[in-house]
């Protein structure tokens, strides 16, 4: 295949979205200083930002080419500083796309090349930023689409999931509304010092304050708690159709593929052979209301920053929050599975481990209120605040409890199962043949209580999966009867 250039229209569609940011920055300082106060040098600066932005990627066009041939992917950029990289192609394991909303408008898209092996490390991927939508899909298929790609006989291809506007009533039970509204109010109190403005002697601010001085205090703590509740539902409701609006996971020629995306569309790839289990998490406000999110363990999908040292997000991701069952589908589909492993019945751990779990966490707990306390008795903090700090000691307790009850482990066909945490519960899925070692850990009181924590060490997702607390004898049979031979050495049969 010959050299070949991205698109022309990049040159254009680039700069957008930096100078929407600029603009609206100027737009800003226009309407509250008014245009008479404007002086030479905001114009002026805005100008030379545009032009820099469209002569910086008019160079990255005319110096980037990139050509895919036999055995490797090739990218060449830079004219002074010439750079020269290339992936084998054997090696490809991820072809990622994603496209703004400028991008979307053009027909272009980002592709990102990646070998899946670790996707912080910059050598192991290319970026083409940018070419067109049908050149973006021709590329995927090219390297993702292998001749003689194994299929499993239970393997489902087409539509696994497609978005429901059902999903969104599991939004405001997610922290989406609290993020963007501390987002928010960041935001408008950092413009409020970039524009030189004195935020809180505005009249709106000075009204609200009015109000707070002037109602009873049990009254504001109410209309306080209802409208950050309003607010933070109808933010995460909105964040959540913007993030995963469309969403479909598919599956053909042996790859999974994620899409979703209001505004910024993104696409994803997995191949089902870097694939090493599934994690179904439930936060706890979406478990009581019946949902679950789910997650791929496969190897190179790291979070990883991209090159404006932003940190790429739910790259794993296989559902966001969606009812259960929806889950379990999905599970059951990715996994080529008759029944979601995730559902099987798990052994539970001796009653031990709630006592030390509580203990740990009722301990932990106390420290706030024990350190107001004695602050509070060489006079320098007043006493009533460790002790409404106390009330943290019994939901400590309630927590650790709550962390006992979740714990589990089993074994389910050719999966480890393992399941933990209330805030939120995990419960993931290990391909056996994917476990590459174990690490065994037990403190001095656990060998007291003959407790032991067991971790499975895997080349995907987190690196490790702990059954934590468990029976001794239990733990290890599974562990050794999980992958046969690994840990045989080590054990003494009574």
């Amino acid at each position: 295949m010959s050299w070949q250039q991205l698109d022309k229209r990049t040159i254009f569609v680039a700069p957008l979205m930096p100078l929407v940011s600029v603009i609206g920055v100027v737009t800003v300082i226009v309407l509250v200083r008014g245009w008479e106060k404007v002086g030479f040098w905001e114009p002026a600066i805005t100008g030379v930002i545009a032009v820099g932005l469209f002569v910086a990627n008019a160079w990255h066009w005319k110096t980037t080419r990139y050509r895919i041939t036999d055995t490797h992917v090739e990218l060449h950029s830079g004219m002074i500083v010439r750079k020269h990289r290339s992936l084998a192609k054997d090696r490809v394991r991820a072809v990622d796309m994603s496209a703004d909303v400028f991008h979307r408008m053009f027909g272009l898209s980002v592709v990102t090349i990646g070998t899946g092996r670790h996707v912080a490390e910059s050598d192991d991927e290319l970026k083409l930023e940018a070419v067109s939508a049908r050149e973006a899909e021709r590329l995927r298929a090219l390297l993702l689409h292998r001749a003689g790609t194994p299929v499993q006989p239970r393997q489902r291809d087409g539509m696994l999931a497609k978005f429901s506007p059902q999903w969104i009533r599991y939004a405001p039970f997610s922290w989406l509304g609290f993020v963007a509204v501390a987002v928010l109010g960041g935001g408008l109190f950092q413009l409020a010092r970039t524009i030189d403005l004195d935020l809180w002697n505005t009249g709106p601010m000075q009204t609200l304050f009015r109000w707070y001085e002037t109602t009873p205090l049990l009254v504001s703590i109410l209309a306080t708690f209802v409208v950050v509740m309003v607010l933070t539902t109808v933010l995460s409701v909105l964040l959540y159709a913007v993030f995963y609006w469309d969403f479909q996971l598919t599956r053909q020629h042996g790859a999974l593929r994620v899409q979703y995306g209001l505004i910024n569309k993104r696409s994803v790839s997995i191949e089902d052979k870097r694939l090493r289990g599934a994690v179904v998490e439930e936060p706890l406000l979406v478990r009581l209301t019946g949902g679950a999110k789910v997650k791929a363990v496969a190897t190179g999908l790291n979070k990883k920053k991209d090159d404006n040292d932003k940190w790429e997000m739910d790259a794993d991701l296989l559902l966001p929050q969606a009812p259960k069952e929806d889950a379990r589908k999905v599970v059951a589909s990715v996994l080529s599975a008759e029944r979601a492993p995730t559902d099987v019945a798990l052994s539970k751990h001796p009653f031990a481990a709630a006592r030390w779990m509580v203990l740990s966490t009722v301990a932990v707990a106390a420290v706030p209120a024990v350190t107001l306390g004695v602050l509070s008795v060489l006079g320098l903090t007043p006493w009533w605040i460790a002790q409404l700090l106390l009330i943290l000691i019994p939901l400590g307790a309630l927590l650790g409890y709550g962390e006992y009850r979740s714990l589990g482990h089993g074994l389910d066909g050719d999966f480890l199962v393992v399941r933990w945490g209330v805030l939120p519960r995990s419960t993931v899925a290990l391909q056996r043949t994917g476990v590459i070692g174990w690490k065994i850990r037990q403190s001095f009181l656990q060998r007291r209580t003959g407790l032991i924590s067991v971790t499975a060490t895997i080349a995907a997702g987190s690196g490790a999966y702990t059954i934590r607390y468990a029976d001794q004898g239990d733990a290890l049979d599974v562990a050794d009867t999980a992958v046969p031979g690994l840990l045989e050495p080590f054990l003494t049969r009574d």
